[in-house]
């Protein structure tokens, strides 16, 4: 193998999933795909994003994220390396929720998804802190 080849294979090796944490924006923001987007918004925390045809989720944003990550930080778990599973994230927001989330089937069904599509998603809280 040559460098060129051994530094292709370590990147797709160790390039996990990462929601990146927009400070001026105050959101969480993960999108999968480098492509054109159309962003639904769910409520006044999240937004979901789908590709060009519309159809297809390839990310999602979580608007007011300081003060999310204020009201589930004790239920969070860091890594080693500082990074938490956005998956739980989202489970704590749909706790915070609550009967709220569980009382519409559309919203219900959107944080669902953004859940699903968080399963393998890390995010960097000292970003956000």
């Amino acid at each position: 193998m040559n460098k060129l080849t051994d530094l292709e294979t370590w990147l797709q090796q160790d390039c996990a999933a990462i929601a990146v944490y927009l400070s001026d924006a105050d959101c969480v923001e993960y999108v999968s795909e480098d492509t054109t987007t159309i962003y639904r918004r769910i409520d006044r925390l999240l937004t979901l994003v789908y590709d060009e045809t519309g159809e297809i989720l390839i990310g999602f944003k979580l608007k007011g994220f300081k003060k999310i990550l204020h009201s589930i930080r004790d239920r969070l778990e860091l890594d080693d390396d500082g990074f938490v599973g956005l998956v739980c994230v989202v489970e704590s927001i749909c706790t915070e929720l609550g009967d709220e989330l569980v009382g519409d089937p559309k919203r219900r069904s959107a944080y669902a998804a953004a859940s699903k599509l968080a399963k393998d998603v890390r995010l960097d809280l000292q970003m956000a802190a």
